[in-house]
């Protein structure tokens, strides 16, 4: 049986999913953060780069609505521990130029290497 994770996002979050393309990746998104949340879904780890700094407390996914390349966008979030899990959404972006990846640190206060 699963459990039920709470679900947040830092600020910024929201202005990225606008940024999104599309509608549909912006449903994506929102259905890839219910599953982390539902723990139905987990991402893969990030870790403490030069090239995007330290992420390591966070996951990230990919996603994209064409299957027949390699997947355009990146969703960062983190598992918090308190009294109540959550799953705070990060940000989210193009693959292009670590877009997520370097929002995702300004947004934790970190800074890149």
């Amino acid at each position: 049986m699963s459990s039920q994770l709470g679900l947040d996002a830092l600020p910024g979050f929201e202005d990225d999913m606008s940024a999104l393309p599309t509608q549909e990746l912006r449903i994506m998104a929102v259905g890839l953060l219910v599953e982390v949340a539902k723990g139905t879904l987990t991402g893969q780890g990030l870790d403490d780069r030069v090239s995007t700094g330290d992420l390591s407390d966070c996951f990230k996914l990919y996603f994209d609505t064409d299957t027949k390349q390699k997947p355009r966008f990146r969703l960062v979030y983190r598992i918090k521990d308190g009294k109540v899990k959550a799953v705070q959404a990060v940000s989210v972006g193009e693959r292009k130029g670590l877009a997520a990846y370097v929002a995702a640190v300004k947004r934790l206060g970190r800074t890149s290497k």
